[in-house]
This record gives structure tokens, sequence and C-alpha cells, in this order.
């Protein structure tokens, strides 16, 4: 039977090497690759489930098109003809700008690229900017260091001290366990940060509970302590920093005691984590997606940075603030994968969505193609999201089922999975791992990828340009990984059904230079607006926090559409908490935000702060989506969501039957 190579191409750390063993074009195994040095023969419930995905019965297999409350089965002419002539007359009457292409990043192969290459041929529509996941702390570290870059996952062997600060790799970065498992044994001592006792936590030596959003507060704390402490690499400050001095001046207009407080945390355990971090030879800290995830997420980050550099633990083995890994996407030319204008469009911050429509913009949009991704639940503030897609006239989804924003569009066109195609899949968050994929099965006979459809709508629209630039995918593939063939100097054919590791920044910062303006780590300056604002709002109506945190069964909504619509999402709560509102275990009750309500299960779990509730997000809206909750507001830096700044209270009437559409 052949075994094919192939890659996870789910938005996610690991972005796992896969082998596919198939018979009569039906997938019988689907396991991870042996011989990689990061999946190591194993894969996650996620990856493990890429099988059942292609092969499950709700999957779309023909376009679909609305008719009222119901949906009708066209051919692939009836729908791109429509689709074309809609869009000719969209841009004829009202301009491109009308027009939203909103994607995501549900798909991490570059062929998907396409959707945003036919846009941009258009002439500029509107779209998307800023991020829901990891913006914020993209942008900080590149005002700090100029890029992000990982160390090496084998490179964790060279650690003294291992902080998780915000991180939880047993749920969501399974492959990074094994690394630390090794520290473990050579009694590396290891520390987890986080308000929930999580899985990791049985990985790690210690942990500190600290309360959410404090990120920032116990960073200067750690710092204010190396610095009493005399624990400074005084020399890599002179030769590497730019703004040392003040950064280090500005400490001393906070009190320990203001500082400790804000956390939560007792004093001896951050003296703990300061003597051990700051006299490791070399100590680690790999941050999560949760730090950024409020108003001042930019600045958190940068304030973890600073600690990398003020004890010199940047550019040596064993060190680093590893936060995301840009190594590999810069030997891509996304000029020519994404067809980049020399003029953009109209764009509008990507969790503000619904403020956009409702702002009455000019013109005013008059359509939405989406791809790789579902608005409706996953942005911000549930209720206004999809009362403002409603208002869009024309809406057009491309995906693999019917999503909850599938169900409001006017047009669904089924696409191809990633065994059903080759493509190149690489990570951009931890490791330094490309793939070029090997098409494992034919597609269903119905099913397109989504380079056929925009090709297929091009040739309508007459876009000749558009068509000779892209004649084929294997020329676009080809054509965008070009600098990297060049960087190894290889044809583009010796990528073909390979993983390869991709050389280079082996050891981030090694030599002392940045990629800053001044060459230099570039301290938060004290000038900077809000960089020191510390004070974190009284909100007694909603005086808990939530938050919604990722399943180790499902990235986002992806893996979660068969769960039933009458299970609640549950919600934990600290026993203590529980007490004090009347809640018992199994209670099905109201969880309030000022943005909405929701109706609950609450588990009682004491791993959860007293003023902490935790919760998987991901729901669909008939099981009760999380996003109800949320707010849409930006973090101070990357236009990121701040889905993490939701206060919540208890509210004790009868849960209403979730929302089903």
């Amino acid at each position: 039977m052949p075994i094919f190579q192939s890659a996870c191409s789910l938005d996610c750390w690991d972005v796992c090497s896969m082998k596919v063993t198939v018979e009569n074009n039906q997938v019988l195994q689907v396991t991870g690759d042996p011989r990689d040095r990061i999946t190591q023969g194993f894969l996650c419930q996620k990856g493990g489930a890429i099988a059942e995905r292609f092969q499950h019965p709700d999957r779309l297999k023909h376009p679909m098109k609305r008719h009222g409350e119901s949906w009708e089965t066209i051919s692939w002419t009836q729908a791109l003809d429509e689709i074309s002539l809609k869009l000719k007359q969209l841009l004829a009457d009202h301009g491109p700008t009308a027009m939203i292409h909103y994607s995501e990043g549900g798909h991490g192969g570059l062929s998907k690229n396409i959707d945003t290459a036919f846009f941009n041929a258009l002439g500029g529509v509107t779209t998307p900017v800023g991020s829901l996941c990891l913006g914020a702390g993209m942008a900080a570290q590149k005002l700090d260091f100029g890029n992000s870059y990982s160390h090496p996952p084998e490179d964790l062997t060279n650690s003294h001290c291992l902080v998780l600060w915000g991180r939880n790799p047993a749920a969501t970065n399974i492959h990074l366990v094994p690394f630390i498992k090794k520290l473990r044994e050579r009694q590396v001592p290891v520390f987890l940060i986080d308000p929930v006792k999580s899985a990791s936590a049985s990985l790690a030596d210690e942990h500190l509970a600290l309360r959410p959003g404090s990120d920032g507060h116990l960073a200067l704390a750690l710092a204010k302590l190396l610095k009493e402490k005399q624990l400074l690499d005084m020399s890599y400050l002179r030769r590497h920093c730019q703004g040392a001095g003040a950064f280090l001046d500005q400490l001393e207009q906070f009190s320990m005691e203001s500082l400790i407080v804000a956390t939560g945390l007792n004093i001896d355990q951050v003296h703990r984590l300061a003597d051990t971090y700051g006299q490791a030879p070399s100590a680690a800290i790999y941050l999560g997606y949760g730090v950024q995830r409020n108003r001042f997420g930019g600045r958190n980050v940068r304030l973890i940075d600073a600690l990398g550099a003020i004890t010199g633990n940047l550019g040596v083995p064993g060190g680093g603030v590893n936060y995301a890994h840009r190594h590999t996407s810069q030997w891509i030319d996304h000029d020519y994968l994404e067809n980049t204008p020399a003029t953009t469009g109209r764009t509008f911050p990507r969790s503000r969505f619904a403020a956009f429509i409702n702002s009455h913009p000019s013109p005013a949009v008059q359509g939405i193609l989406v791809t790789r991704g579902n608005p409706v639940v996953q942005l911000p503030d549930t209720n206004a999201t999809l009362a403002a897609f409603r208002q869009i006239p024309f809406k057009v989804v491309i995906d693999h089922f019917m999503t909850d924003t599938a169900q409001q569009a006017d047009y669904v066109l089924p696409a191809t999975m990633i065994l059903e195609e080759s493509d190149v899949v690489f990570g951009s968050m931890w490791h330094n791992q490309l793939t070029w994929t090997e098409q494992a099965v034919t597609p269903p006979a119905d099913v397109r990828h989504e380079f056929t459809i925009f090709h297929e709508l091009a040739r309508r629209l007459e876009l000749k340009d558009f068509l000779d630039r892209y004649p084929n995918v294997d020329t676009y593939l080809s054509t965008a990984v070009a600098p990297l063939c060049r960087y190894l100097n290889i044809p583009p054919d010796d990528l073909k059904g390979k993983r390869i590791t991709v050389p280079g920044r082996e050891l981030p910062w090694d030599k002392g230079v940045f990629e800053t303006q001044s060459g230099l780590f570039e301290f938060l300056k004290p000038e900077d607006p809000d960089a020191f604002f510390l004070a974190s709002p009284h909100q007694p109506d909603y005086p808990y926090h939530l938050l919604t945190v990722h399943a180790s069964s499902s990235l986002h909504t992806q893996h979660l559409r068969t769960q039933p619509a009458h299970q609640l999402p549950e919600v934990r709560i600290h026993p203590n908490t529980a007490e004090t509102n009347g809640v018992i275990e199994g209670a099905n009750l109201y969880l309030e935000s000022a943005n909405g309500s929701l109706a609950v299960r609450f588990r009682l779990d004491d791993r959860v702060r007293h003023d902490t509730m935790v919760m998987n997000q991901g729901s669909w809206l008939r099981q009760g989506a999380v996003n109800h909750l949320t707010d849409a507001g930006l973090s101070d830096l990357g236009m990121q969501a701040i889905y993490y700044d939701c206060r919540c209270r208890i509210v004790k009437t009868p849960a209403p039957q979730p929302v089903s559409f």
C-alpha cells in the first residue's frame, strides 16, 4: 500500500509531519512521522482526526445556493457564473472597496493564498488587518528585537531554567513535552506561570497562578528583584541594548508590594523565580498566546522580553524569549504569492468587523467572500458580528463544512483538504520545518481546490494578467518558494514530497546584532504611551475574569461540529467561588458580561483561581458560542483582539436554550 508524505495544515505550534497510508483512494491511516525531529511518530487529537474529517458524512460535496431558509445543490457552472456576474455588477456599481475579502489562518498551506492574489487583482478590495491571536506579541517583539525568532526545540536541552509563561504544551504544543521531560530528567527547574493550574503543571516544579492580565506586573516585579539582587548582565546591557538605563531607573517608581498585590502571588514565589532565573547559566522563557490577549498585551510581552535582555539570556544556548519563529517565512516570495499591489484597498481592524459595518463606510459594503475562517463565531461580540454579517447583501463562503458563517451565506463552495492536494506547509510559531506535501487521494468529484475556484472566477471576470501570472498550482508554489530554493541551492522539484529543516537562525541573536533600526535590543521607553500604566479598572458589576482557552481536542470551531446542540458549554469555577454564588456541580445557569449572556453548565475545579472562570472556546452557535460574552476592543499594539479582557458574573435565572441556526 502506498504511503504519502503530508503535513498538518492546522494553525498550530507543531505543524506535524504525517504519513498517510492509502488503498483504492481510501485513507486507511494517518500517523506521525517517526523520523521527524519534531513529530517523533505521534500526533495530537486534532491531527489524529484528519482522516475522520476528510471522510465525514457532513462534509460539503457540492456547491450550495440559498433559497430563503433552505439550500439547493447547484452545479459549479451555475455557481461560478452567478457569483462572477454579481461581482461584475458590484464592481461596476460601487467599486472594489465595496467588497470584503475575509480570510483567516484555517489552513496553513501556501496554495490557499491564491484568494488574496485574486482579490488584489480586482484593484484593492476591503480587507481586515490586525490579529485575533498573536499580533500584539508580534508587534512587541518587532519593537524589541526587530523580528520574532525562537530557539530550535532541541536547544532546550541547553537550558538550566525554563519558564512556561502562559503556555500549555500538554494541551496545545504536545511535541514540546518530550523536550521538557528531558529537562526534568536532569533536574532542571521548570516554572509554569498561568492563572489556571493546567495540565502542564505536571511538567513544572512550581506553578505561579497569577491574576489574569497581570503579566506585566510580574515582569516588573522580577526586574526589580533581579536589579536588587545584582543579577543583571551589565556587560550585555552596555554592548547590545538601547534604553536599558532609563528602563532600570523607571523601576524605582513602583513599590514591590503594589506589584505583588496586583499579581495575586506571594512574595516568596516571586523571589524563588527571580533567584532561579537570574542565577541560571542560561534560562529560557517560552511564551504562550494568552499573555497578549488584553488591552496591554503588547506592553506585557515587551516587559517579559526585557527580562531576557537584563539577564543576558539572549543569543545564548538554552536562552531566549521564545514567542514565534519567522525564519522560514522570510524565504517565501510573499509579493508573488499574494499579488501584492502598489496601493492597498480599504482596511479595518479585524476584531472591529461589526463596528466597521455599522459605521456606514463609503462606499457601503455590498459583498463579502470568506475563506479559511469562521468569523461569525470566532470574532468577538458574536451578537454584533452576526447582525453586521447579515446586513451584507451578497455573501459567499468557501469551506469544508456548513459552519455558522456558511449558514449565513448566499453561496457555499466546497474546497479540498490537505490530503487531496499538494501544498507547501511550514510553521511560523515554533520550528523551521517545511513540507511540500504529496496528494494522497483524489477529492470527491464535485469538490474543488481554491486555486481552481479563483482561476475560474478570474476567467469569467477576464483578469488576463492574473491568469497569465498564475497558470497552475505547481507554478504558483514553485515561484513562491524560489527564494528558498536559491538559499538552499536546489531546484523546486527537490522539495516535492519531502520534509526539510530550513537552515539558519539556529541561535537567534547570537552575534548581539538585532533587526531593529539601531541594531540593538530596544527597551520599552518610559515615555511610550501607556507603557507603565498598571491600573486595572475594578468592575464590581462583573467581578470575575473569564478565560476562553483552547481545547486539546479542537482548533477553534473546526472539530466541535458534532457536539450535541443540547450540550451546554462547561465553565470551570473554584469551589469557594461556587459556594459564594450558590452554585452546585452541574448547575445550568447564565454567565453574563457587558456584551451578552450565555447559558452554561458549571464544573467545580480547585485548579482555577477564586476570581477567575475558565471555558474552552470553539463551540458553535447552536451549542453556545463563547464570543457572545467577549468585547471587540483592541490591544495596545498589533490591533489584536482582547478576548481575555472579559469580565462576567453569574446570573441565577433559568438557562435559555442555546441559539440554533
